[in-house]
Parts: structure tokens; sequence; C-alpha cells
């Protein structure tokens, strides 16, 4: 059971908005009390569904919050409540349920519109009323959860895509487009027709003009869709996207493996396969696949990316044509029966025998040659179909080989070794007939070895065998073919496993990429965030350059300001009189500059003056009040000079800070962009690297494929073979003898010894 999304992008705030919307949690604290904060009847007296702590149960987004709320006649209602204000809510939701309640219902292809009524006063927050939107409660399976359980009913997920195609017939039919198809918000409901819920970004023809309030969910739109395409054509490039994914999981399942993400929020094609195509794993999965619909349609929808919307064409049957046996019930050659499950084309089942009636008893059709009780089990076999008797025979032997010259050779050497020997009186004559037996044998074996090592012979050989094994059959003909039934289901079992196990590591392959791709980006992150950094805090640094340059210019300043006030000028302080200055002279003290501050560390009543050299003085007659009174006047003099101090550098001085500046800035934007490529250059090796691992495992997944359909054939041929199998037998038994002849004539040991010495 799935409620409509409240989630999803939706209503944002319109320009010129200063209400502030309650949160969630504001909502789910009113709800509390239905009796004081609805106005609607059903709502008022109903009840909200509660979660076991946290009081009223919401599914909360961005933009809304959605409650359950039962009425009290048991209807119940998804009370859906915004939590951003926009200034056209009322007059977009009133549009859109003007256009859906003119809809007929008899004129649509299945009951996909939701009932709803706009609440202006919705739910009382405070002392304040908020508008909702009350939804009719929806019985239904989110579209993710509804593939994965239907995943091996190819016929059911043919239905789910025609029933999908109808619906967008209809929108285009009537001008509205929904602004956000997406997973979640299409239900299917029991009898496998969809249901469209979060009418927020709806476009009616009434709304014509209006900006778009979203621009859908990311993994189902164009990269270059904009709020200008609000219209009755912002649904086209989510509608193929959706349309494509079905008729291709529909087709293959395997592909559901291969693309779908159980943790992404899209079907088969995500943002990433949008935006970035030449590293997308999934699209050359696609435009390469066996089915060439799947190819076709995937080249179609590749080809959108970039387009606008209104530059594509509608999804309607038309646009689509999908042959009459996808709706079929699968029992036909249809794409809903001509698959296994994972995409080899193959048939899922197929027939049994239990028991056997002899051929004669049955009543063959003289044009088939298949009798009765075969009838719909397997195809018509025809003559050129039977191998023909005597089929396959050779000649005989043809061109001597390195291996036939050692044979000879051999042979020849062994049997006239032992003479030999006597001759040269190596051993005595009376070994002569023993030896000479052991080197007939040996020459004997070595012929014979040369012999079955010809490929004529092997080949000789193997049809003997196979012939045999095809006699054995024909003996007992349904015993044969319970075991090539078992051997074709033992065929098709291994494709299944062979192809789950490549399922499930071209899922690894998915997730490595996805973390290997992750980590290269942390790793970039990491190495460009220090010189992101000192990019971002160089105009700081060039004003600290700038006026720690300037600050000599100002102590100039400022010391000849102080060298050319006199120290009698103190005598305007009311403590200091003409004896203390003179005082100061002595201890040679005759400027503002002769001394930076005073120094009362040791004793607060014995006072130092501090010379610029850091030397202390003690000047008689100077205490405390005094010397505080010596050091504020001389800091006014230090802060009036500095007032009148130089405000800019020479302007060589600021032309070399600017470029040294400027030679940092550069050096830091190339080791991002250093950094950058490094990034890119191990995106792109991985990206390779499982690019690559992927189309190996896909090669080796079409080519089982192939094998096992080749297998299969053969093992069917020799089932339909079956089917005459008195007639067979005798063709068998009399090609046996031909080849037994063959094997022991043609091919015999006399003939092998002439071959070696005449070549033919």
């Amino acid at each position: 059971m799935t409620v409509p999304p409240g989630g999803g992008p939706g209503l944002g705030p319109g320009t010129g908005s200063a209400r502030r919307f309650p949160t969630g949690a504001n909502y789910a604290e009113a709800l509390q009390h239905p009796e004081l904060c609805f106005s609607d009847p059903d709502l008022k007296h109903g009840t909200v569904q509660q979660s076991p702590v946290l009081g009223p149960k919401a599914i909360s987004g961005n933009f809304a919050s959605v409650f359950s709320v039962t009425a009290r006649n048991g209807q119940r209602y998804a009370l859906k409540c915004f939590t951003r204000d926009s200034p056209t809510l009322g007059k977009r939701y009133a549009a859109i349920s003007t256009a859906l309640g003119a809809l007929s219902l008899g004129g649509l292809s299945q009951p996909w519109p939701v009932g709803f009524d706009f609440l202006e006063q919705g739910v009382l927050v405070g002392r304040e009323w908020y508008p909702a939107v009350k939804m009719t409660w929806i019985q239904g399976t989110g579209l993710i959860s509804w593939i994965e359980r239907n995943l091996n009913d190819p016929a059911a997920l043919h239905a789910l895509a025609d029933h999908f195609l109808a619906m967008t017939a209809d929108l285009e039919k009537h001008g509205i487009a929904h602004g956000d198809l997406q997973h979640g918000n299409l239900l299917v409901a029991a009898d496998g027709t969809f249901r469209l819920v979060d009418y927020d970004g709806m476009y009616v023809p009434a709304l014509r003009g209006e900006q778009a309030t979203e621009n859908g969910h990311r993994n189902y739109q164009s990269p270059s869709r904009t709020a200008a395409d609000f219209g009755p054509a912002m649904d086209r490039f989510s509608a193929w996207t959706i349309e494509l994914a079905l008729l291709a999981v529909a087709t293959d399942p395997g592909l559901w493996t291969q693309l779908h993400d159980r943790h992404g929020e899209f079907l088969i094609l995500s943002e990433a396969d949008f935006k970035e195509p030449a590293t997308s794993l999934a699209w050359p999965v696609l435009l390469t696949h066996p089915d060439r619909r799947v190819r076709d349609m995937a080249s179609r929808v590749k080809s959108f990316l970039g387009k606008s919307a209104s530059a594509l064409p509608s999804l309607t049957p038309d646009a689509v044509r999908i042959p009459g046996q996808r709706t079929g019930s699968g029992s036909g050659s249809g794409t809903g029966a001509s698959t296994n499950g994972h995409g080899t084309g193959l048939s899922g089942s197929r027939p049994t025998v239990t028991s056997w009636t002899p051929p004669a008893s049955a009543t063959p059709t003289p044009a088939s040659g298949v009798p009765a009780w075969m009838v719909g089990r397997v195809a018509a076999s025809t003559p050129a179909q039977q191998p023909a008797a005597g089929a396959g025979a050779r000649v005989g032997f043809a061109r001597r080989g390195a291996g036939d010259l050692v044979a000879a050779v051999g042979a020849l050497l062994s049997t006239s070794t032992p003479g030999a020997l006597v001759l040269a009186a190596a051993q005595p004559v009376d070994v002569l007939p023993a030896a000479q037996g052991v080197a007939l044998l040996t020459s004997a074996a070595l012929l014979g070895l040369g012999r079955r090592r010809r490929p004529e012979y092997r080949a000789a050989r193997r049809r003997v065998r196979e012939l045999k094994r095809r006699s054995r059959e024909l003996a007992d003909p349904a015993s044969a073919y319970e075991r090539l039934e078992k051997e074709i289901r033992a065929l098709d079992e291994a494709l299944a496993k062979d192809n789950t196990a490549s399922d499930q590591r071209i899922q690894a392959l998915q997730i490595e990429l996805r973390d290997g791709q992750s980590r290269i980006t942390m790793d970039l992150n990491r190495r460009t965030d220090q010189a992101q950094q000192q990019l971002a805090g160089l105009a700081a640094k060039e004003r600290r350059l700038l006026d720690k340059a300037l600050e000599p210019a100002i102590r100039a300043h400022i010391q000849d300001r102080l060298r050319r006030t006199p120290i009698q000028e103190a005598l305007s302080l009311s403590n200091m009189g003409a004896k203390m200055v003179r005082a100061l002279q002595d201890a040679g003290i005759r400027s503002a500059a002769d001394f930076i501050g005073v120094d009362f560390s040791h004793n607060p009543s014995v006072v130092f003056l501090v010379r610029p050299g850091g030397q202390r003085v003690r000047v008689p007659g100077i205490g405390e009040a005094r010397a505080t009174a010596l050091s504020d006047w001389r800091q006014g003099l230090e802060r009036r000079a500095r007032a009148t101090a130089p405000t800019t550098v020479p302007a060589s001085t600021k032309a070399q800070i600017k470029s040294d500046i400027a030679t940092l800035r550069r050096t830091h934007k190339a080791e991002i962009k250093q950094a950058e490529a490094e990034a890119q250059q191990k995106k792109s090796a991985l990206q390779r690297r499982i690019t690559d691992e992927r189309g190996r495992l896909t090669g080796q997944r079409q080519q089982r494929a192939m094998d096992t359909q080749r297998k299969r054939a053969e093992l069917l041929q020799r089932q339909k073979q079956l089917a005459g199998a008195e007639a067979e037998r005798a063709r068998v038994v009399g090609e046996l003898a031909v080849a037994r002849k063959e094997a022991r004539g043609v091919l015999g040991a006399g003939r092998y010894v002439r071959f070696l010495v005449t070549g033919r």
C-alpha cells in the first residue's frame, strides 16, 4: 500500500510571498486535535494515523508533509500540508481540479486520475489557517517494488509497458503534462493499471503562460529541461525513458539486475547517463543488446539528449509500434514467451514424455513425418534435415605428415634392427627369432599409433561412436527422449546460473565504479581544498603585503615627526615644569623620539623611561603620574603623526606585490588543474577498465547464450528424429555398418601401410 509522496519536488515559494508556513512538526502537533484543526467535515470527525511514539505519522519532504486521515465512513484520505507558500497555489490547483474533473473516465485507457479537493482553509495551526490538498488514498504498489515482484513474468511487464504507453497517450490527447513522471509518482493498482499522484507541477491548458514550479526528478529529466519547458510536452523525455526501461526489462529481466541500483532512485537510466553518456555503463549494454527493439528504442532515447521537450515526439502507440503478442498470455512466440528470464531468447518450457507409443500405432502426418504423439511438441522434420546415408565417407588417407614419416621410419628401423645386429655380430644368431618378434610388435605399434593419429581415422571413430549412441537411443526412444529433455533442462539451468553469476559480477562492477569514483573525488577534494583556501585568501594576503610594505614609510614618518617635536613641548602638561624638562634633557631625552615608553615593572614608586634601544633611564623627579602623562603625550603625538602618514606604497613596490600574488594565483590554479586532470585520468582509467570488463562479461554472456541455443537445437533435432524411431534406427544401423567398414577397410592398417609407402 502506497500513498502519494509528499517529499518529491513540489511548490516552491512564489515571488512576493511573505507568509511563513508551518513545518511538518507544527502540522503533526496541530493534527493531534482533528476536531479543532480541520474545517472539512470528513477530516474534522476523522482519525489521523498515529506513530507509536511521535503522534500523527507524516511522510515529509521538501515542500509538504502528507498525513493519512480516515473518515467516519471508512474512506481514507491523504492530506497534503504545504510547508512553503506560493501565491499561485490556489489558482493552480483550481485549474488542475477543473481539467481532471472534465475528463470522462470512460474515455481514458485506465482510471489514472486521482480525485482531490483543494482546501483553502485546510489546517488550523496556531491561530492561522493554511491550505491543504485532500486526496483519495490510493491502493497501489510503487513502480520499483512492482517490477521486482514481477521480474520473472515478462507478459505482466509487457502489459505494464502497454498501460504506461496508453496513459501517456491519454495525457497527450488532453494536453496535460504531469511535470514529474517518475517511479515515486507512478502507483500500480491490483489490476496492473496505473494511478498517477502528486499534481503540484502538473500542466493543464488553463495554465498556459505560467512558469513551472519544479523541474522534476533529476533521474528522469533531460539535462536541458528548464522552467520555460512548462507545457504539454514537458513529460516526453521522462515518458520515453520509463517506457524504454519497462520494455527492456520485460524483454530481458537480466537488465534489471545489471543496470538497476537498489540504492538508487531510478529504473535503469539515471542523471549520470544523461549528462555523461560517453562514460555511461548503461548505454553500451542497451545499444548492443541482442533484441533489436531494445537497441532501436535505446538509440532513439539517447538521441533525445540535448533536445528541447517540444522537439521530442509524443510517446504514443503509433510512435512505438509493439507486436500484438506483447499482451498475450506468453504461450505464443511473442517476446513474452521467447525469453527464459535471462535474455537468451530460449523458450522457458518444454514437453515431457511419460510413456511411449510405438510410431506404427500412431497416425503419422505424411507431410511432416511427425507421429500424433509428438504433434505440437517438436517441429516437423524435412528431408534436408535428415543426414544422408554414408554422409561423411572418406576416400582414404590424404597427404602424409611428419607423424606418418616418423611412424614409417620407426617401423622400418625396428623391423630391420635385429637382423642388422646379427650381421654385425653384435648379438647371437639364436636370439634373432625373439628379437625379430619384438621388433615386429614394435613396428605394428608404431604403425597403429600413426594410423590412430590420422584425422581421417579419428573422424571415422567419432562417427562410429555417435552412430552407436544414436542406435542405442533409437532402441528405446521414450527413455532417450526423457534423457534429452534432462540435458536441455540442464543446459538452461547452467545458462541461468551463469547469467546470475554474470549479473552479480556486473552489479559488483557498478558498485566498484561508483565507490572508486567517490574515492577519487574525495581525494581530489582533499588535494584541492588547501589550494582553494589559499586562492580565496590571496586578496587578504595582498592587502597584508601592501600594509607590510607601507609600514616602514609610516614608521619613518612617525619617527620624523617625533624627532621634530622637542621635549620642551611637554611643558604643556599640567604636571611638567621647566625643571623636569631640564632633567629629561640631562638624561638624554631631548625629543619625543628619544623614549618609547615607561617601565613600572620593578617598583611603582621607581619609574624608568625606556629609550629606543631598550635602555632604561631613571630621571629624578619623574614619578608615576609624570611618567604616565609623558607616555600619553607621546602616544598622542604618534597617533597624530600616523594620521598624516603615507597611505600608498610606491608604484614599483605595489606592482611587484601584485605580480607575486598573480604568480601565486597561477600556481594554485595550476595545482588545482593538475589535481583535477589526474583525477579525471584516474576516473577515465577506472571507467575504461570497468567498461572493458563489463564488455567482456557481456560478450561471454552472449556467447554462452549462442552456444546454448546451438546445443539446444542439436538436442531438439535429436528429439525430433525420435519421431520416426524405427526408420531412423534402420538408417543409423546402415550408416554404422558403412562407418565400420570404412574404419576397417579404407582406413584399415593395410591401407595405412600402403599409404605410407605410396602416399595414396
